[in-house]
């Protein structure tokens, strides 16, 4: 319960600090991230195996992870690093565009 709690307030925080734009927004999400990481999963949860098994590291050392196929499952647990990676190479792609003139030539 103190872990969802202390979740929800790190949450509200990061919110506030985005909204007042007193910081990028950058290193709100990525200070608060960390620690989401070290308060809720190591002091409130005491469970380091719980931090490793959100990040998910070992699913991009998988074949699976590179070359989909119709038998490869989804993971249920942890970050989902094919979405992230999409979505990061589709905003580079985006902002190369943009500076590069095609948005404004399109609109």
């Amino acid at each position: 319960m103190v872990a969802k709690i202390l979740a929800l307030v790190i949450f509200l925080v990061m919110f506030f600090f985005i909204v007042t734009e007193k910081f990028e927004r950058h290193y709100v999400t990525l200070a608060c991230g960390a620690v989401m990481l070290i308060l809720v999963f190591g002091v409130c949860m005491r469970s380091p195996q719980a931090i490793f098994n959100t990040l998910n590291f070992h699913s991009i050392f998988t074949p699976d992870f590179w070359q989909a196929s119709a038998e490869a499952g989804e993971s249920t647990g942890g970050i989902n690093w094919t979405t992230i990676i999409f979505i990061a190479g589709m905003m580079i792609m985006v902002e190369g565009m943009g500076k590069a003139g095609f948005i404004r030539w399109l609109c």
